[in-house]
């Protein structure tokens, strides 16, 4: 029996050949290419990107150093009282002196490798006492105090979702000015075949924020409540 849903999806497909000539014309005309940056030039890029991530209720914390850093997340740390992180491997993260401070302080490292399968739902239950979790960015674009983050193995996709507050540690080195610039910077790095070697890329601005009919924000429904950015140099 032919549903209406049939007859809906049948014009679509008519309609989509009728015109498909005309449709790839008129896409060829527009640039694909995404700009550089959209904003004017700043003069600090780490002051901008920490200036666009405080207005989006993240928590920015410039570091001159390595060790300046560590005290930061040592605070973080026992402000919260964490027990138990999940991080990215620590030749991944690239702040060294971490793995030590967490021993130091008692905080288990959680393994954070899910597979998919019957254990799944077991395992993920393991990372729920979770406060906290730490991660490296690969990049940092300045004028949407956005992170992003290339995942894969050793730096899994959880470990900047599952806990209520996000570490994620940025060299000022790895900054820059617009998504375009990131993306192809990206491309540079890792050439055309860029998801070889790795699950996805994420882009993460501020702390998750969800709204409902009333536009009443809330943070933390859909990702960590808190991000703390570590701004290395």
């Amino acid at each position: 029996m032919v549903t209406s849903r049939d007859h809906i999806l049948a014009n679509i497909r008519t309609s989509l050949a009728a015109n498909r000539a005309m449709l790839e014309a008129e896409a060829m005309r527009k640039p694909h290419t995404p700009p550089s940056f959209v904003h004017p030039p700043a003069d600090d890029l780490a002051e901008q990107f920490v200036a666009e991530l405080a207005k989006l209720e993240g928590k920015p914390h410039r570091c001159e150093d390595n060790e300046a850093a560590l005290e930061v997340i040592d605070e973080i740390l026992g402000a919260n009282q964490t027990a138990s992180v999940i991080t990215w491997q620590g030749d991944m993260l690239d702040l060294p002196g971490l793995d030590a401070l967490l021993a130091a302080k008692g905080v288990k490292t959680l393994d954070s490798r899910i597979d998919v399968g019957a254990e799944r739902k077991d395992l993920l239950q393991t990372l729920e006492p979770a406060l906290v979790c730490i991660t490296s960015a690969d990049l940092g674009i300045a004028e949407s105090g956005t992170l992003l983050l290339r995942h894969g193995a050793g730096r899994p996709r959880l470990a900047s979702l599952l806990a209520p507050i996000h570490i994620a540690i940025l060299h000022s080195t790895k900054l820059v000015r617009g998504l375009g610039e990131a993306l192809a910077t990206i491309r540079e790095r890792h050439g055309a075949d860029i998801f070889d070697n790795t699950s996805n890329l994420t882009l993460i601005t501020g702390p998750s924020r969800t709204a409902d009919i009333e536009m009443t924000l809330t943070l933390g429904i859909h990702g960590p409540r808190e991000i703390h950015v570590l701004v290395i140099g």
